[in-house]
């Protein structure tokens, strides 16, 4: 835990203290908009998928043979559509950042903090690419299986900041490392530091929810997942000499 409240301090003061500020609201700005536009333009059809899905589940089928009571389904639909906003925009807000602020922000953090940081260069763009794109198919494929625990208490907080802190713990931490880690190091702070890295992505995740601190966590969490392999890599690299 001490690492995880180390490298939100480092984070803090970078956050506050560089240029890293002016980028830090246009990302989720530009997420909460996209995301708006989504669901207004969408709205009807997905309530009408949602239901449908819901239908077919066997408790609402028992609730509906057992009590007869009829529109709640309805309710329901709404209501999971509209926990999901916060979780869309978070997420699309992380892959803005991942794509236009993470490289930024990982130039600036490593010249300031870790100038003697050896490149050696283990990952490619391809690569980067490749991890992505296969950590995005995966996440799609388990929130599409994990949608009925949405229906249990807290399953729709819960089950996307779970899906989330994986895909940001699998994404962050290749794009940081791609250029100064090796592959082997990549791989060895990824199996020592991969639950750590989990947990610092659900208490990122969960701040997300605290009015308007949407609008400077995305940012935030791109620090942090740099700071946390930037220094994971040099007490790795200080144990081998």
């Amino acid at each position: 835990m001490h690492k995880i409240i180390k490298t939100f301090r480092q984070s803090f003061e970078s956050l506050f203290s560089s240029r890293l500020l002016l980028l830090t609201f246009l990302p989720p700005i530009l997420a909460v908009v996209a995301v708006f536009a989504v669901f207004f333009f969408f709205w009807g059809s997905w309530t009408v998928g949602l239901e449908g899905f819901l239908q077919g589940l066997w408790p609402f089928q028992w609730i509906h043979n057992f009590t007869g009571a009829e529109g709640y389904i309805d309710a329901i639909a709404a209501i999971l559509l509209v926990l999901l906003f916060v979780p869309a925009c978070f997420l699309l807000a992380l892959i803005l950042v991942s794509i236009f602020v993470l490289p930024l922000a990982l130039k600036w953090i490593a010249e300031k903090d870790f100038p003697h940081l050896e490149k050696k260069r283990g990952g490619t763009l391809i690569g980067s690419l490749w991890n992505t794109l296969y950590a995005t198919a995966l996440f799609i494929f388990w929130f599409t299986v994990t949608l009925p625990l949405w229906l249990l208490p807290m399953g729709p907080i819960l089950v996307p900041l779970s899906l989330t802190s994986w895909l940001n713990k699998k994404v962050f931490l290749y794009d940081v490392l791609q250029d100064y880690a090796s592959e082997e190091e990549r791989q060895l702070i990824e199996e020592k530091e991969g639950k750590a890295l989990f947990g610092m992505g659900l208490i990122l995740g969960f701040c997300a929810y605290i009015p308007f601190a949407l609008f400077f966590i995305p940012v935030f969490a791109a620090i942090c997942y740099t700071y946390y392999a930037l220094n994971a890599l040099t007490v790795l690299r200080s144990k081998k000499t």
